[in-house]
């Protein structure tokens, strides 16, 4: 079934196409005269755009002046002449066009990043080791004049270097019976 238009844009039709319906836009066309065979009003409509073309029709057309014409034709660019301007205008505004394109494209504000990560913040969990850990460097420290060797944090589950300093220095004394 096709759709049903209504009084407006009948009328909308009439004043842009005129009553010929073969000018009607054919999507249009045969529900627009199915509302005028049915509705007096819409006919009423159709028969005022209808006197208004027969006016227009009965209009003579006018011829243009002729010298109208041969002004313009005077002012029209001719053959090589045109060409050579055409030329140079294109050799001028086809680079001033691309590089406001490139200064435009330079200036433009980059997008900020819209990713986002699915995980939870709760299911990172909590970081359990001491902070100045995280502050030392990674690797070792070619700069150290004493080499570090162990750990001297107990609380991070380090041996106690000093007892094995202590035992180790009292062994190696001379004169000193060992046990």
């Amino acid at each position: 079934m096709m759709a049903e238009i209504t009084q407006e844009r009948l009328e909308q039709l009439l004043d842009a196409y005129g009553a010929a319906p073969a000018r009607w836009p054919g999507e249009e066309r045969a529900a627009a005269e199915r509302l005028i065979a049915r509705s007096q009003a819409a006919r009423a409509c159709w028969e005022e755009a209808a006197a208004l073309d027969r006016l227009l029709d009965a209009l003579p057309a006018e011829q243009p002046d002729p010298r109208l014409a041969a002004r313009v034709l005077a002012a029209a660019p001719r053959g090589l002449a045109s060409r050579r301007a055409w030329r140079r205008l294109l050799a001028t505004a086809v680079p001033l066009a691309a590089a406001a394109a490139v200064t435009f494209w330079m200036m433009r504000e980059p997008e900020p990043a819209t990713q986002t990560l699915d995980i939870p913040l709760a299911s990172l969990g909590t970081y359990e080791s001491p902070t100045d850990a995280l502050l030392d460097t990674y690797g070792s420290d070619v700069y150290a004049t004493v080499p570090s060797i162990g750990c001297a944090d107990s609380t991070l589950g380090c041996t106690d270097l000093d007892a094995f300093d202590e035992r180790s220095s009292q062994q190696r004394q001379p004169g000193k019976a060992r046990a």
